[in-house]
């Protein structure tokens, strides 16, 4: 979703604009389903990118020749890519963005073609190892990094033990969510830079008066199987319809008294706050402070965490529910009830880096990429937002900001 934020001088011609966005569906960059697509960039990069473009940056095949984009679908009946693509450049040119930056986004995307393209497999100490070096050898080369230092950081992280640093070996399956989790990461990162260095060409110094607000949020899903990002989303869309309520009907009613009107109060019946309560509460503790609980016990797992949820809330809410069989749990939202499936929530919520790996590219030899990851480059003494990267235009984003280090509710 995304905040639009339209200034207006005073003498009510637009004075400039600016972007917030939040809620980033990440997953979709290494997850979709048989119906979707991944986003509509990757598809429009190979269809459409000048063939120099994608020689330098290693791209030799279509859609069906990466892991991430041939899983689901790879075309849209009357969508033309290539021609999508040139509109997208367009609109590149016209914010400011030159050649060389758009390359540096491509860049991007490449690279996380490549990462998917990786391949492990097990020894029989259970110890990750490449399959194959090609994938990684083109993704080093893109990324401007040293292949050698890349493969032990992946595969055999340095990890600090007390006083110490020890080495630690990654089974395949660790591997394969730490290089997915670096996918969403890197596309996350250089769509905040995008939309950073957007709202450096939208700024202007002259006085503002006042401003528009346009939200746009993704809608309230009901999916076939709904994973946290559902909850993500619902939560949202619940926190805003109570504001709604709250603001139209509440408080104009309050405004109706106070100023004398006759006037029989109405009680809409929309009270959302015990929906709310169950999934943010922290006394006693709802979904998400439950969700953080869990991921820094030792040996928690979605089960366990599904279980104490049932624990603290079955039959003590009317909002929640037990399903008779699934690993889950169902929420009656004001749009409708849900039933939730709770695999791989922990997994999600940590979202681990291997800041091995994001170390090396905080150093890369290619500006742009060494400034998404600035924040872990050798000597960082803070946090520098993804958004300072790209063209210089650091400082436009005004609330959104990545965490590192913490989970992501």
């Amino acid at each position: 979703g995304k905040f639009i934020r339209i200034e207006f001088n005073f003498a009510g011609q637009i004075a400039g604009a600016n972007i917030e966005w939040y809620l980033f569906e990440k997953p979709r960059v290494t997850n979709q389903s048989k119906q979707e697509r991944n986003y509509h960039v990757f598809y429009q990069f190979m269809k459409g990118a000048e063939r120099s473009v994608k020689e330098r940056l290693l791209i030799d095949k279509g859609p069906e020749g990466f892991a991430f984009t041939r899983r689901c679908r790879q075309t849209i009946e009357g969508v033309d890519d290539g021609a999508e693509f040139a509109a997208l450049e367009a609109a590149l040119e016209t914010t400011g963005i030159p050649g060389s930056e758009r390359v540096d986004l491509f860049r991007v995307l490449a690279a996380i073609l490549h990462m998917g393209n990786m391949q492990f497999q097990a020894t029989r100490n259970d110890e990750a190892i490449l399959r194959e070096q090609v994938a990684a050898e083109k993704l080093c080369h893109v990324l401007g990094i040293p292949l050698s230092e890349f493969t032990r950081a992946l595969l055999r992280p340095s990890i600090k033990a007390g006083r110490d640093w020890v080495t630690q070996s990654r089974t395949k399956q660790q591997v394969e969510l730490s290089v997915e989790a670096l996918a969403r990461s890197m596309y996350e990162r250089m769509f905040g830079a995008l939309v950073g260095r957007i709202n450096a060409a939208m700024r202007r110094p002259e006085g503002k008066s006042t401003f528009i607000g346009v939200l746009d949020i993704a809608g309230f899903e009901i999916l076939e199987t709904n994973s946290f990002e559902q909850l993500c989303i619902n939560y949202t869309n619940e926190r805003l319809q109570q504001f709604f309520n709250r603001t139209m009907f509440v408080l104009e009613q309050e405004e109706y008294t106070r100023e004398g009107i006759e006037w029989s109060f109405i009680d809409f019946g929309m009270d959302l706050q015990p929906t709310i309560d169950l999934i943010d509460r922290t006394k006693p503790i709802g979904v998400m402070s439950c969700l953080d609980e869990e991921c820094v016990m030792p040996k928690a797992t979605d089960k366990t965490f599904t279980e104490k949820l049932h624990g603290l809330w079955a039959g003590k809410s009317d909002k929640y529910e037990v399903p008779r069989f699934a690993l889950g749990f169902t929420i009656k939202h004001y749009a409708s009830q849900v039933e939730y499936s709770t695999a791989g929530w922990l997994e999600k919520n940590k979202d681990p880096l291997n800041e091995n790996v994001t170390r090396l590219l905080g150093n890369s030899s290619e500006p742009f990429v060494a400034q998404l990851y600035a924040d872990y480059a050798d000597g960082a003494a803070a946090h520098r937002p993804a958004d300072a990267a790209l063209g210089g235009g650091g400082g436009a984003r005004v609330a959104t900001t990545l965490k590192r280090g913490a989970f992501r509710t």
